[in-house]
Formats: structure tokens, C-alpha cells, sequence
């Protein structure tokens, strides 16, 4: 991989690569130096080939939280919540110990 968890939003912007994690925490550092509150955001996203877990940030303007995908991969429609936090570190999207394989995945998703 491009990073690890160790990776911050300023190694991501020199170097101009990362994984969905990374330009979320970019856009994020963006957004609160402009004085906007922003976090990240763990969502399901319907958007992405295949359909995974993602990284987003939300970011709030008009008195609302806004779901905003800085690799442009899903619409804001498209996305399921499952957590927020300040950062990365405060939503693991899996923790896994050991050798892992995906047997099956199946999604299902309410509009609330």
C-alpha cells in the first residue's frame, strides 16, 4: 500500500497518493483550517466498484452535517453512515488478526 496508519494528511498532499482514508483526513485538515468543524466518517458505499466500506468527511455548512467524498468515487445518496470521529483512528472500518478471507457479502440498506 500507498500508506499505513501512521500516514498524515501532509504526507498524503506531498506526495499526492493515498488510499480513501488519506483524502479524507486531507480534505478534513482543508476544511477546519478554513474554520469549517469537519470529521471523518465510515460509511458503506454503494457508489464504489464493488461496494465496500469507505472513508469520507463530513463537513458542516447550513447548519448541517454533509457527507463529502474527496476521491469523488461516491455521490452523498449513495452513502450509509456507520461511524464518525475526529479522525481515523476513532473508526476502524475492520480489525482483523491473522489470516482473513471474505467468504460472502451481502448489504442491506433502509432509507431512515
Amino acid at each position: 500500500g500507498v500508506s499505513n496508519a501512521e500516514t498524515t494528511a501532509v504526507d498524503t498532499f506531498v506526495r499526492r497518493q493515498g488510499i480513501c482514508r488519506d483524502y479524507a483526513h486531507v480534505l478534513i485538515t482543508l476544511v477546519r483550517a478554513s474554520g469549517i468543524p469537519a470529521r471523518i466518517a465510515s460509511v458503506y458505499a454503494l457508489g464504489v466498484d464493488p461496494p465496500d466500506f469507505h472513508a469520507v468527511a463530513e463537513v458542516f455548512l447550513g447548519g448541517e452535517w454533509h457527507l463529502v467524498d474527496a476521491t469523488g468515487m461516491a455521490e452523498e445518496a449513495a452513502m450509509a453512515k456507520i461511524g464518525i470521529g475526529r479522525d481515523a483512528a476513532d473508526v476502524a472500518f475492520l480489525t482483523a488478526y491473522g489470516d482473513a478471507e471474505l467468504v460472502s457479502q451481502s448489504v442491506v440498506v433502509e432509507k431512515a
